[in-house]
């Protein structure tokens, strides 16, 4: 059993989730979220075990990229959920339906909360959201790591990029913006340069401010305690294991924030694909300022939520499996629900974000000024 929620969540939210949760057994191969279809509900797991799957959908390119590896299964298991874990994050931070199928593998207890009663609580109380959002990052991250290293069994090339950066700051305040501009300084990277290796720890949090950085992640396992030790030896060894590029991130992305959840160990290298501006906030004073200020830790725990939702959906994608998505050329059908969809608030936020992180380029270069 996982104790995250023990660990992260205090009684006065157990209390709450008590209260208006309702405690069900759920018998054996039973479908509690449906591919494709909303989730209007968030769930607890107290006993048992879930497993989620993603089906493949017959009028994807992905289908040649799962031919060509021998691919042959309808459905793929993407991750499980056993007790003390929790699910249905997407029905409180975005509006797209479930990318996956999550059914009990066994007989299963767990907790039901309805996801408005859940999003009210959650805009209410920002004790009770800096907490519950800390907690739902680490388990995501868990699962995100997980389909990482199945992503490296395939052999797949890279993940597609997160096309929603400027909804980052649009979920930030404006205060929140102006503290990051006023506690960061500017760093430039030349070409090649490393920003953030692999095991070692992560003292900063960054900014892309401009040019793009490749993500990469090693293909061989290491104890995160001797690689430290022998890099320190040789500044080249953490870098000369082979690793692949999974991903690459370009101006208005934040590297470095898996650290402020929860282990400072990076498990991915970031490298500068060309000349590039961050800025950087250390990592420690980023801390304290969340647990100074109660609101920014609440949307900023938020947003890490909704980066890792996206960046599991992106993976279970690149996988050759699931989801729903408008092309180019294509009928849009008004009676079908499309997983990049963006509704209005959602793009009013877009609008707010783009604006943000201008608003933060020209401050930046008047501080440097």
């Amino acid at each position: 059993m996982k104790n995250v929620l023990l660990q992260q969540l205090n009684n006065s939210d157990f209390q709450w989730l008590k209260t208006h949760g309702d405690r069900q057994q759920i018998p054996a191969q039973t479908v509690l979220v449906e591919q494709h279809h909303p989730v209007n509900n968030f769930y607890i797991i107290l006993q048992g075990v879930l497993v989620a799957t993603i089906a493949k959908n017959p009028n994807r390119m992905d289908q040649i990229f799962a031919a060509l590896e021998e691919e042959q299964e309808s459905t793929k298991e993407i991750t499980r959920f056993e007790p003390g874990e929790m699910f249905g994050e997407i029905s409180f931070s975005e509006t797209s339906p479930s990318i996956t199928t999550v059914k009990s593998l066994d007989n299963v207890l767990v907790l039901v909360v309805p996801a408005e009663q859940l999003r009210d609580k959650l805009e209410q109380d920002l004790g009770f959201a800096s907490r519950f959002y800390r907690a739902n990052a680490i388990l995501l991250l868990d699962h995100f790591n997980y389909l990482v290293q199945l992503f490296l069994t395939h052999k797949m090339g890279q993940i597609p990029p997160l096309q929603d950066v400027p909804l980052i700051f649009g979920e930030l305040s404006d205060s929140d913006v102006d503290w990051m501009v006023s506690s960061g300084q500017l760093e430039e990277f030349k070409t090649g340069e490393i920003i953030i290796s692999d095991a070692r720890p992560v003292e900063n949090l960054y900014v892309i401010m401009q040019g793009t950085i490749s993500v990469l992640v090693s293909e061989e396992r290491k104890n995160p305690l001797s690689s430290i030790f022998a890099s320190l030896e040789n500044e080249q060894e953490t870098h000369e294991l082979p690793q692949r590029e999974i991903a690459q991130i370009a101006k208005g992305e934040i590297v470095g924030e898996l650290a402020i959840v929860d282990t400072p160990l990076s498990f991915l290298t970031y490298v500068a694909l060309e000349d590039c501006t961050v800025l950087k906030i250390p990592r420690q004073k980023f801390l304290l300022k969340l647990e100074q200020d109660v609101a920014m830790a609440a949307r900023f725990y938020r947003v890490v939520v909704m980066l890792l939702s996206q960046r599991l959906q992106n993976l279970s994608s690149r996988l050759g499996y699931g989801r729903t998505e408008y092309k180019i050329g294509q009928s849009l059908s008004e009676d079908k629900v499309y997983e990049d969809e963006i509704d209005v608030a959602t793009m009013d936020n877009l609008t707010l974000g783009g604006a943000r992180l201008d608003w933060m380029l020209k401050r930046l270069k008047l501080k440097a000024n």
